[in-house]
Order: structure tokens, then C-alpha cells, then sequence
């Protein structure tokens, strides 16, 4: 296995996959209240709309005063629980994003239906 200077794997799948789910615990605790919000815009969209992605909770987080950009880290885990992503992706329109790819999710609950 390949090692880096501090000992640690430079390449492990499981390890990675921990300090992800980690650091995606923590952004949420930290940001617990907004993150609930941006939630709750994502979960309304995906309703009103059937399709979702980071782009349109931005909008709608502002349309209602709030700041999307203020989630940090905590934005990676908006879509978690009650989504599943549909296997497409979009770019994105916010400028500060640079046209990064995105993810379009959809609710679990519609796509069950």
C-alpha cells in the first residue's frame, strides 16, 4: 500500500469513505438550524417540481432571506435521507460555483409513487 509522510494510506477506500462521513456529521452539526431549512426547500421543490438540484434550493433559500452559501460544508448533506439522485447532472448557473457539475435529484416519496 502507498504510504504518504505522516503514515497514513495515501489510498484507502474505507478510510476515505469514514473521514467523508465524519466531516459531513460535523458540517451538519454546526449548521444544524439552516441546514434544516435548506432541507425543507429541497423537500418542497421536489415536490412541487418532481426534480431538484443545489441550484434551485439556492434560489428559493433566498427568495426567503436566507443565505445558501452560509451552509459551508453542510451543503453536502441537503440531499441526504429523503433523496435519490436520478443519475443525471446539470451545470450549475450560480456564478460562484463555475459552472461545476451538479447533481438532480428527486424525492424518495415521488419516485416511489
Amino acid at each position: 500500500m502507498t504510504r504518504s509522510r505522516s503514515d497514513t494510506p495515501l489510498l484507502d477506500e474505507v478510510l476515505a469513505q469514514h473521514r467523508k462521513e465524519t466531516g459531513m456529521a460535523l458540517a451538519a452539526l454546526a449548521r444544524g438550524s439552516l441546514l434544516a431549512r435548506a432541507q425543507e426547500c429541497a423537500a418542497w421543490l421536489g415536490f412541487t417540481y418532481g426534480e431538484v438540484t443545489s441550484d434551485m434550493v439556492a434560489a428559493r433559500m433566498q427568495s426567503l432571506g436566507l443565505d445558501y452559501s452560509a451552509l459551508g460544508n453542510a451543503s453536502g448533506s441537503v440531499f441526504r435521507g429523503n433523496f435519490v439522485w436520478t443519475g443525471r447532472m446539470v451545470a450549475s448557473i450560480r456564478p460562484s460555483t463555475h459552472a461545476r457539475m451538479i447533481k438532480v435529484w428527486r424525492l424518495k416519496e415521488v419516485l416511489d409513487a
